[in-house]
Parts: C-alpha cells; structure tokens; sequence
C-alpha cells in the first residue's frame, strides 16, 4: 500500500503554508461583509494564469455541449477558432447546427476523436457506423448527433472532414478542454468508450456488446494524461491548454440514484482528478468556469429558467475573464470586456440589484462612459431607484456617445415630465424627428 505521503495532491512545509496564507488575498471565503460582491449574486473566481495567449492566437475546443457555448462567445470577443470553422459536406449541411456533432461527452470519447484525428491508420472506420434496424440507417456513437440517414460513402466522406477539423488540435495555439460526465458507454467489441447511449434497437440485438459504465477518479486521471500525451506527441508548438468542467448537468441517469447525487458525483471526482493532473502537466491550467456558474443566484445562472443551460450573459462574463486573465495586454482580472460588462449589468437589472449595478458603473466608469447601450441599462437603474437627475445625466450621455440609436433620446425625452423640463422635451421631440422620422408612434405618444 502506498504512504499517505504519496497520495498528498500537494505537500509544503509550514513555513510555505503560513507564508501562502499571509500573501494570499483571496484566503478567505467571501462573507457579506468582507468580500460578498465576489460571490453574490455573480461569483467571480480567480484563474491563476502559468502562461498567456496572443490576441491573434488561434484556439481550439473540445468537450461538452458547454464547448459550444466557449467557441461562440471566444469568436464574439474577435479571437480565431479552428474548431469551429468546419465544412462536413452534405451531410454537415443537411442537419443545421454542425457544431453538435462535435460534442464530447466524457474524457475517452475525447481522446478516441483526437487520436483518431492525428492518428488515422487508428481510425476503426465502418466499424464505429453501426448499421440500424431499418435500412439506410447508421449510428455513429461518437458524434454529439449519433443518427445518420444517408448512405454509407456520404458518412465515410463526412467522417473524413469531421476528423480533418480535429485535426488542427496540432497546430492550434491554444487548447480548450471542457469535461461532461462520468456516465459513459462501452463497447466490448471494439474496446473503445462511446460518446453517446446506444439506441435500444441496437442493444437488443447485440445484447452482450455494449456496458453502462461510470468513471472513476484514476479513470479521469489516467484519460486526461492520455490526452496530453496524445497532444505533445503531434504537436510543434509549445502546448498551452486550458481545462474546464461543464456546469451542464446531467439531464437523467442511468444510475439507480437520484439524478442529484449522480451529477454531484459526475462533476466532482472530475473537477478533483483536474487537480492532480494539472500538477504534473506543464503547460495546463485549470479554468473556473464551473465555479463561475455554479456558485452564482441560479435565476441568473440559467438560461431558459430549465436549471440546466448556462445563460449567455453568464458565458460572456466568464469569457471575459478568460481574456482578460490570460490575453497578452489584458488590463487584468479587475477590468471586463464590453460585451462582459453589458452582461453583468442586464443581469444584475433582471435581478433588481440596482445597488450592485450602479457599483458597478462607478467601477468601470470608462468604460461604461463609452459605450450607449451600457449608459442606457445604467440609466435605467437609476430610473428604478427614481433618482431621475442622475438617469437624466446618463441618458444625455449615452445620445452624445450614440447619437445614430434612438434608444438614448427617447429616454430623455420620457424623463423630462418627471425633472419638469417641459420646453427641453418639445425641443428634442424636434430632434427626434429629424434623426427619426419613421418612429412617429414614439412622438404621438410622447405628447
């Protein structure tokens, strides 16, 4: 049996450990008092950054459907993703959101697409295409879309561009990985995980082929450094990745659990087994995205009120922090991207914090001083705590930046009964009518 000194994560004299306390500045859980702003209502964790990207970097993601979510908020803040720029042939064309198809749902299915990518003699071809009960019909069990209605050449075709875009992994600057869940799929047969669930059709009729299987901690581990080593072996370029866990939660489980001690588990011993591999793995970081979200006000943190889709709101705040931790030329952790401020202020808005919105505005004054839409959505907070001067200044504000967007003069005009400014609103009712003609509706009901 091993000693309990070889299974510590992490072992430090004294010394080192009161020395971490005194210069450590995030030591102590936030409380209402000392630090609240930090973990109510938007939780903000810090990255602790071993090295930095380039704004003209390219990056590329893997991993859950939360991945998608990643890509699509990296391209609206400018920066160059591979993966998902992707051209799958018909097939690719034919079924609308490409991207699903490359959802990982557990670490194995990750490593099988990459190794399979940079690896092709090691690609099991028709193999993983598993013939339907009804035919013309095939199921890839690796793909985030496993039914596939088209014939069989259509799919080797699509199979080879899907594995082409893996592919760039190799020459990416910047790996992205997000973990899913532990509850996988296993084919005896072939020996491989799968990344989705077998259709029933299939099991009855391999009744034997095919295992529910949940990982453990050393298989976490041990995939994840198989992964690494896949990426070193092919790669020229020093490898700077970024791992995550999605805060996607299990939408049902196959345990003969509550479905909320199964995710609990699913999340946990892989945010754990990150830990001790990141330890060893030179040039990794761990990402706190599912801090960021799971330890935020959930009517903010979802999308849709389904307690399982991460808002977008949430994802640009949490991008940003990427950015600005780790983009050469970040002004760091305590400065947001636009896109991440006008985020957290629609959902502090939602929530009715105007304190917290208006602290806000005062912290990033500069930025939000540039920028109409932010003055907007301040103004209005100012509006709901009827302090109608300091909402009036800002709407004025907001016109001077954004003099194109009728949104800013329109709220002028709207305060100007309450701060009894009666001759300014018919002169800018004249205003609006020049920069506006066709929003008459607004300058009928105005008057």
């Amino acid at each position: 049996m091993s000693s309990a000194d070889d299974q510590n994560l992490q072992k430090m004299s004294a010394e080192t450990a009161y020395d971490n306390a005194r210069h450590n500045v995030l030591r102590a859980y936030p409380s209402p008092k000392r630090g609240g702003d930090r973990l109510y209502p938007l939780a903000a964790p810090s990255a602790k950054p071993s090295f930095q990207m380039g704004r003209n970097d390219q990056v590329f993601t893997i991993g859950s459907c939360f991945a998608r979510n990643v890509e699509a908020s990296l391209v609206d803040i400018g920066m160059t993703v591979t993966s998902n720029e992707s051209e799958l042939g018909p097939i690719g064309d034919s079924l609308g959101f490409t991207q699903n198809f490359f959802n990982k749902y557990s670490i194995h299915s990750i490593y099988n697409d990459l190794k399979w990518a940079l690896e092709r003699d090691s690609y099991p071809e028709d193999e993983v295409i598993y013939p339907m009960h009804k035919e013309g019909i095939y199921a890839d069990l690796q793909l985030g879309m496993p039914k596939l209605e088209f014939p069989l050449e259509q799919i080797r075709d699509f199979r080879s561009r899907y594995l082409d875009v893996l592919a760039r992994v190799a020459t990416a600057d910047v790996v992205i990985i997000t973990l899913g869940y532990v509850e996988t799929w296993y084919d005896t047969k072939l020996g491989i995980y799968l990344n989705t669930s077998p259709p029933q059709p299939l099991v009855k009729a391999h009744p034997s082929r095919f295992e529910f299987r949940v990982l453990s901690y050393q298989d976490v581990l041990g995939a994840l450094r198989d992964v690494y080593a896949l990426l070193i072996k092919h790669r020229t370029k020093p490898l700077k990745m970024l791992v995550t866990v999605s805060p996607v939660p299990l939408l049902s489980t196959f345990r003969d659990v509550d479905v909320l001690v199964a995710n609990t588990y699913s999340k946990s011993v892989q945010r754990a087994a990150i830990d001790e591999f990141i330890r060893d793995a030179e040039g990794v970081d761990y990402f706190p995205s599912y801090e960021f979200v799971i330890l935020s006000n959930p009517e903010i943190a979802w999308a849709r009120g389904d307690y399982r889709h991460v808002s977008p709101d949430i994802v640009a705040r949490i991008m940003s922090n990427v950015v600005t931790q780790y983009v050469k030329g970040g002004a760091g952790s305590e400065t947001m991207t636009i896109g991440a401020l006008q985020s957290s202020v629609r959902m502090l808005y939602k929530m009715e914090d105007y304190t917290a919105l208006q602290a806000l505005g005062q912290q990033h004054a500069d930025q939000f001083n540039s920028d109409g839409d932010l003055l907007v959505l301040l103004g209005n907070s100012y509006v709901k705590t009827r302090d109608m001067q300091a909402a009036f200044d800002l709407f004025q504000v907001a016109h001077n930046v954004a003099p194109d967007k009728p949104t800013p003069l329109e709220r002028l005009i709207t305060l100007c009964r309450p701060t009894r400014q009666t001759e300014l609103a018919a002169q800018l009712l004249k205003k609006h009518e020049l920069l506006f003609p066709d929003r008459q509706t607004f300058r009928t009901n105005a008057t």
